[in-house]
């Protein structure tokens, strides 16, 4: 009665959730370092966003509004992406979309099928695996070198692609490894896709949360290959559940024209995004605020903490994260023999401490005998977190 393709779903983030209730249920206090969402800890969408929409919504913005964005809205991304990353871009160049979930689903409803396949970071964002196998396309893993603090291999990425290539993924900074490629990967990694004739995907929803590392925008950095770029309001601005993201064409010498056009009709197929979240947008861009520099302030905190506590658990090794609020160690089994793998490890440190975490394999084939972490709780949480950890592995 269910379809093969809805069968094969998995993603590891929100199964483990599922545990996580039952532990709750149970009566037992949960420690929630699964969802990237730092909504659900200390950091509050700010007033004047909040605002914003429900003046949106008390002055009648309830209603369909254009398949690909409010115009207004459009013209403000176009005004920031020129002016973080000196892109030129029109606001037929932008689509709004419900969360950057929706842009993901969008593109690889264009460019799979058949067995054709996207090059993907590895470790990868769940939904990149699965949505890519769910219109019947191959999701290849590149090497992201752990030795080399979670550098991309560019030798291993140039190997694997072939004719049935369609995309090359960049995610930078990286989940679930919290690395942010370097301008000299970065540019690597176009000048391979223009050889081969190949666009690039830039996931770049963690763009502004970034330590020490500099940022590098692909787009800014392409004369001739074709970058289709997703970012959006959920963690820079501290808007999850509003759902709200956009994708961008970047493409000098329209080689990307067609996929462009399909998409659009793809967005007018499910109407629009979310209205009066479209409007509050506007302002959060016309007005940025200070909350997300306040955000990365206290997240780098958190950050250090973690990486210095992770350090000091034996059997435990672990690289530092350059951006975005996850960090991502590795476990030696050999050591630790109680539990076969990532994933039995971490359901039985559920089930036995409340400590929620999400196994490391579901994040692909590079993930295997790690855990993803996130760093969004309050120091006093995650000094709790990290007690339990070290003792149950002890």
């Amino acid at each position: 009665m269910v379809s093969q393709r809805l069968k094969g779903l998995e993603y590891a983030i929100r199964d483990i959730a599922v545990i996580a209730n039952e532990v709750i249920s149970s009566g037992k206090k949960v420690y929630h370092l699964n969802i990237g969402d730092p909504v659900k800890y200390d950091f509050k969408t700010p007033a004047y966003i909040c605002n914003a929409m429900a003046r949106a919504a008390l002055e009648g913005q309830n209603f369909y509004v254009d398949s690909l964005g409010v115009p207004e809205l459009r013209e403000e991304i176009c005004k920031f992406e020129s002016n973080k990353n000196s892109i030129d871009l029109t606001t037929e160049d932008i689509l709004v979309t419900s969360g950057v979930t929706e842009g993901i689903f969008f593109i690889l409803s264009g460019l799979m099928e058949n067995n054709n396949e996207i090059l993907i970071p590895g470790p990868s964002y769940p939904v990149y695996i699965n949505y890519a196998k769910f219109f019947d396309g191959i999701p290849v893993e590149y090497e992201l070198d752990e030795e080399n603090d979670w550098a991309p291999n560019i030798d291993d990425l140039r190997k694997k692609i072939n004719e049935k290539t369609k995309a090359i993924l960049l995610g930078s900074p990286n989940n679930p490894t919290g690395v942010v490629f370097s301008k000299k990967e970065v540019k690597e990694i176009i000048d391979i896709a223009g050889e081969h004739d190949l666009p690039i995907i830039s996931d770049e929803i963690y763009d502004q949360i970034i330590f020490e590392k500099e940022y590098t925008c692909p787009a800014s950095n392409s004369t001739d290959v074709p970058i289709i770029g997703m970012n959006g309001f959920s963690k820079a601005h501290l808007a999850t559940g509003w759902r709200l993201g956009y994708l961008y064409y970047y493409d000098p010498e329209n080689k990307i024209t067609e996929l462009k056009e399909s998409i659009a009709k793809m967005a007018r197929a499910r109407l629009c995004a979310n209205s009066i979240a479209q409007y509050a947008a506007i302002e959060a861009l016309k007005n940025p605020g200070t909350h997300t520099d306040d955000m990365v302030h206290k997240l780098k905190q958190r950050r250090d903490y973690s990486f210095k506590r992770l350090r000091q658990i034996e059997g435990v090794r672990v690289n530092n994260a350059d951006g975005a609020f996850y960090i991502f160690p590795k476990i030696d089994f050999n050591e630790f023999s109680k539990w076969k793998n990532d994933k039995e490890f971490v359901v039985d440190l559920l089930k036995n401490t409340g400590v929620c975490t999400v196994y490391g394999s579901g994040f692909g084939n590079y993930g295997k005998d790690h855990v993803r972490l996130t760093f969004l709780p309050d120091m006093e949480t995650l000094e709790i977190v990290y007690n339990i950890i070290e003792d149950y592995l002890k």
